[in-house]
């Protein structure tokens, strides 16, 4: 299902029932921001672990790169995760580049952090790329996560010039108050983002208060959670306007 994006002129960087349909997107492009020092000095974005990961759909309309919950975590099947669920009610063609345990600076069960992510995600050349940041982050540094969300967004917007890239806020479902945290990372990923021209997306909690829609882990969502989040994304997406 084509999508158009009317008040787009620079190139959208990252990082949801009904769900995102995305096709035949078109991006200027824009300017790549300075990588950090920190991660200049200790590797180059290249020089992260080859993560290993579950087959790859290549040549793909849209790639998400995130955590546990895009990955589909503790579902019997990971079909049923939101970003699969986008796939197969639109027809759109979905890489899901994701990795349980995986943040900016968090190294996932895949072997790598999201910037390990990138190179796969660039085979697929997709026409969007959606990245969200994660509370896999939290027992980190601020100051190192902003550096290393900034370089990775920037990996990203280098790897694929010519996609459109959003940055989705951090999810946070677990039951009492919501940490400091959600908005410190949430912050570094919108930085990042607007540094490149990018569109970052305030998702909020669409799952906060529904235990019914949480695994029992009261953090990963069932079936029915993921159906919430594709319909949350959606809507988002649109209001920000890039319509379907």
């Amino acid at each position: 299902m084509p999508l158009t994006r009317p008040f787009l002129a620079a190139v959208v960087v990252t990082v949801a029932v009904s769900v995102l349909g995305v096709v035949g997107w078109h991006a200027a492009s824009g300017h790549v921001a300075a990588a950090s020092a920190e991660r200049i000095a200790s590797a180059s974005p290249t020089a992260s672990p080859t993560p290993t990961l579950t087959p790859f759909t290549i040549d793909s309309d849209v790639v998400v790169i995130g955590d546990s919950i895009m990955a589909g975590y503790g579902l019997d099947d990971a079909a049923d995760a939101w970003p699969a669920v986008l796939g197969q009610q639109t027809g759109a063609q979905v890489a899901n580049d994701s990795c349980s345990g995986a943040g900016f600076v968090s190294v996932g069960d895949c072997g790598t952090d999201f910037a390990g992510l990138v190179p796969r995600a660039a085979t697929a050349k997709p026409e969007l790329v959606v990245v969200q940041s994660s509370d896999n982050d939290f027992d980190s540094d601020p100051t190192t996560v902003a550096q290393a969300t900034q370089q990775t967004v920037a990996q990203i917007h280098q790897a694929m010039p010519g996609a459109t890239i959003v940055g989705l806020s951090t999810l946070w479902d677990q039951p009492g108050d919501v940490p400091a945290e959600v908005a410190q990372t949430s912050s570094a990923l919108q930085q990042a983002v607007t540094s490149v021209g990018g569109t970052y997306i305030d998702v909020g909690q669409p799952l906060a208060g529904h235990a019914d829609w949480l695994q029992a882990d009261s953090e990963h969502p069932t079936v029915a959670g993921q159906q919430v989040l594709a319909a949350t994304f959606r809507a988002d997406l649109e209001r920000a306007g890039f319509h379907l």
